[in-house]
């Protein structure tokens, strides 16, 4: 009973904390930034699951831009850390850790972004070019300390809600944890794939990937302009080629195994601070908030429409 109560309360803190996310994400990050350069909101799409986009009109400041929705989550997550620093009890602890997640991602977030081109890090890396790790590296930096730290504030108090022995706690614990973990990312990758959003794909892409398929684009025109019809084969053989001259040092599978060493020496020297069982009221509240986040993305979302 203990795991399943863990388990529902991960889960709901992981859904508030998208969500909440998103919304200062892209409204107040992106659309303030937006704002505040001059430009206009011309379009909003926010998943109720998964992430989302704004597209806007704006004749400068597009990297202000790009860089708000980054700025804004990390200075909200350093709100909760600093906030909730003498909060000792588990909801503080929980309430430092979502500030610990929000950083995580928004730090996760730059670093592979600008390491691979990709949604909000896109401008740096062409802008830095070889010399993108001027940023890609710090960032990293910070989501492992970020990941480190969390994990330490939060992850012995939880297992401390589960009774038995040591082993039965540790069990229980990761069990909760990769259950509810799995739900979160199971709902949001579904909804991407049902949502079929083309926008939202291609600003994701990483640019090794845009790059490959612009120049298979090339090599089939010009194979044209000389007369010859490239076979599917050929243009497998083509691709792959491509592939392999653009290839690029996978940074973000490196960051995220470090990420899971990080928060795993976190949760090592987590101490046992001494927690009360999760009551069944507390779940009912997390499932509140998590209910009524997911509510709130909903209706904004269909504000834009």
């Amino acid at each position: 009973m203990a795991v399943l109560q863990l388990t529902a309360l991960l889960t709901c803190a992981g859904l508030a904390t998208s969500r909440i996310g998103l919304v200062v994400h892209e409204l107040l990050g992106h659309g303030g930034a937006t704002i505040a350069v001059g430009g206009t909101v011309a379009d909003v799409q926010l998943f109720y699951l998964a992430g989302g986009w704004i597209r806007f009109r704006a004749e400068d400041g597009h990297l202000l831009i790009a860089m708000g929705g980054i700025a804004v989550e990390a200075a909200v997550a350093l709100a909760l850390i600093l906030g909730f620093r003498r909060r000792d009890g588990l909801e503080g602890r929980i309430l430092r850790a979502i500030g610990w997640a929000l950083l995580i991602h928004a730090s996760w977030y730059l670093a592979t972004g600008t390491w691979h081109g990709y949604g909000d890090g896109a401008q740096l890396h062409r802008l830095l070019g070889d010399q993108r790790w001027l940023v890609a590296v710090p960032a990293a930096i910070v989501t492992c300390g970020a990941a480190y730290t969390g994990a330490r504030v939060v992850i012995g108090p939880l297992a401390q809600t589960v009774p038995g022995t040591p082993r039965a706690r540790i069990v229980g614990t990761v069990i909760a944890i990769l259950v509810a973990g799995g739900i979160q990312l199971g709902a949001a990758v579904g909804e991407v794939a049902l949502r079929r959003d083309t926008t939202y794909s291609s600003t994701m892409k990483p640019e090794r990937e845009r790059v490959v398929a612009r120049e298979l684009r090339q090599w089939t025109e010009e194979q044209r302009r000389q007369g010859a019809q490239p076979t599917a084969q050929a243009r497998d053989e083509m691709q792959r080629a491509l592939a392999r001259r653009h290839r690029t040092f996978p940074f973000a599978y490196v960051l995220g195994v470090l990420v899971v060493l990080a928060i795993g020496i976190g949760a090592v020297r987590s101490p046992a601070t001494p927690s009360h069982p999760i009551s069944a009221r507390l779940v009912a509240i997390s499932a509140a908030i998590a209910g009524g986040s997911i509510a709130l993305v909903i209706a904004l979302d269909a504000a834009f429409l």
